[in-house]
């Protein structure tokens, strides 16, 4: 006979068995572990961009880099993409709604006092058409080129008076509208008064502190403004 006189084989394939599973379930708690890891961090920022950028609902958030666990251990989360929606500005009373806010942070850290600093952040806010014409109190559009927004508005006596505005950047937090153009019959005052209208800073003031506008385009959705900084901090700048 060739099988097994003393029971030896039977024993070490139970026993190799018992192995396997014991690794199997040491592989599952660690990825339930890592789960909770992920889902802990996504909601620790989360929360800290709803609060201290004022959110009417907490924003998702994407953590990226394996093992997250460990990243926490070490205090530093090594990517992190926040997608928002509805960020309020101000400016003298005057409320400003960006609509859209993608934010990609690099080496984030947990602050002392519950906020959120990155090493390297960039972001991407878009500005819809019907919040500029709000905040500008003229109707705005989209213009010729990839500059310049169209500006109608209704002036007593000369009914609809459109015209256009270069936008870009302003300051390294605002953006701003210049180089007005309006047609050649529009009289001085009427003219003043929509020059004064939109010669004015659209202000960024509740995006993350430490960022720099870089660059401001014109979509057919709105105005989309890039911007990027080095330690840069989940709170307004007027905080």
């Amino acid at each position: 006979m060739h099988g097994p006189v003393d029971g030896r084989a039977p024993r070490l394939k139970r026993g190799r068995n018992r192995w396997i599973a014991v690794a199997l379930t040491l592989l599952a708690a660690a990825g339930g572990g890592e789960v909770l890891a992920t889902q802990y961090t996504q909601e620790r920022i989360a929360d800290s961009a709803r609060r201290n950028l004022g959110l009417a609902a907490a924003p998702e958030v994407r953590v990226h880099g394996f093992p997250v666990s460990l990243q926490l251990a070490r205090g530093v989360v090594t990517e992190a993409d926040i997608d928002a929606a509805g960020v309020p500005a101000d400016l003298d009373g005057r409320v400003l709604t960006v609509q859209d806010v993608a934010v990609h942070l690099r080496g984030v850290h947990r602050e002392r006092d519950g906020g959120e600093r990155a090493d390297e952040a960039e972001v991407t806010a878009t500005v819809a058409y019907d919040d500029l014409s709000a905040f500008y109190g003229v109707a705005i559009g989209r213009g010729e080129g990839d500059d310049r927004v169209a500006a109608t508005a209704r002036l007593p006596l000369l009914g609809q008076v459109t015209g256009s505005a270069r936008i870009g950047v302003a300051a390294p937090d605002a953006v701003g509208l210049d180089d007005v153009r309006l047609p050649e019959n529009v009289p001085p005052a009427a003219r003043t008064l929509l020059e004064r209208a939109l010669e004015r800073r659209t202000p960024l003031d509740r995006l993350p502190e430490g960022l720099a506008l870089q660059s401001v385009a014109v979509t057919d959705h709105g105005i989309v403004a890039r911007m990027s900084g080095h330690g840069v901090e989940l709170r307004p700048r007027t905080a």
